[in-house]
């Protein structure tokens, strides 16, 4: 003889009321990583900026050391390009 079991009214608020809470836990994640991608983009393009004037500013006023900075600050300039392009920043 097989039992069927009828779910009370509390176990079914419990589990609607956890997959709430789950939904808005996965949204507030969602729309949180899209505001630090943003942001992570915008300090990427400064920091690329940066340098790039770090650059011209070497090639405007050489000294003994310049080449070596120029080719330091390329580079970073390389390394923040891939970071860029594997951020999916435009």
């Amino acid at each position: 003889m097989s039992r069927k079991r009828k779910s009370s009214l509390a176990v079914k608020a419990t589990v609607g009321f956890g997959a709430t809470v789950l939904a808005v836990g996965i949204a507030a994640v969602a729309v949180g990583t899209s505001q630090a991608a943003t942001e992570n983009c915008a300090g990427l393009e400064q920091a690329l900026k940066n340098n790039q004037n770090f650059i011209a500013g070497q090639k405007a006023n050489p000294d003994a050391q310049s080449e070596a900075r120029i080719a330091n600050r390329q580079a970073v300039i390389d390394n923040i390009q891939q970071r860029l392009q594997a951020a999916g920043c435009q």
